[in-house]
């Protein structure tokens, strides 16, 4: 079993044949909560805080959206001890990793998630639980990611300047910000219903 197309293609990249009868995708999935949450003006981060995830992007992006727009919040859940980033403002919070339901209360508080993942993640969960949970969600395109739910807010150039635009057009445009959640929300691509 493959938890993404992406990993079964890397699988069998340079092998005579990319398929066998014994292989398959079982996606990880989620069981979608009933009813849209209340969100929050809160920017999320889940995951190791190292730049491999792009925690770097999100620390440098944030801070200056936080600057800018003074009603917003910004929270990272997670940690790394091999990686230090000094990022600082009043509105941006750092918590250490979390039980899962947890965070997923968080998701559900968040109005904008963020998955600006530098290397090629297997599949992608906080992407798809973000989405699912009605947050605007960007990520990047690498490995598995574009797998995880029907994205229309892309990096396409990994950089914090990039991340900074598009989080400040979502502030702004208050309407295509809840477009986007609830799309998100309703078209949840991997219910544990159907696995």
């Amino acid at each position: 079993y493959f938890v993404s197309r992406w990993v079964k293609d890397k699988f069998f990249e340079g092998l005579p044949y990319s398929h066998r009868n014994n292989c398959e995708i079982l996606y990880p999935a989620i069981k979608p909560i009933k009813n849209f949450p209340k969100k929050e003006n809160l920017i999320i981060f889940s995951g190791k805080l190292n730049s491999s995830k792009g925690f770097d992007l999100f620390g440098a992006a944030t801070v200056r959206i936080l600057q800018k727009f003074k009603d917003w919040k910004a929270l990272a859940i997670g940690n790394e001890p091999r990686e230090k980033f000094n990022f600082k403002h009043k509105n941006f919070k750092i918590l250490d990793w979390l039980q899962h339901d947890k965070i997923l209360n968080y998701y559900s508080k968040a109005s904008i998630s963020v998955v600006p993942s530098k290397w090629l993640e297997p599949f992608g969960r906080t992407a798809m639980e973000s989405a699912a949970y009605g947050c605007a969600t960007i990520t990047t395109k690498n490995g598995g990611l574009p797998e995880t739910f029907d994205n229309t807010l892309y990096l396409d150039k990994i950089n914090s300047d990039q991340l900074f635009k598009i989080i400040a057009k979502l502030i702004l445009d208050k309407k295509k910000r809840l477009a986007i959640q609830k799309k998100n929300f309703l078209n949840v691509r991997h219910k544990l219903s159907d696995k």
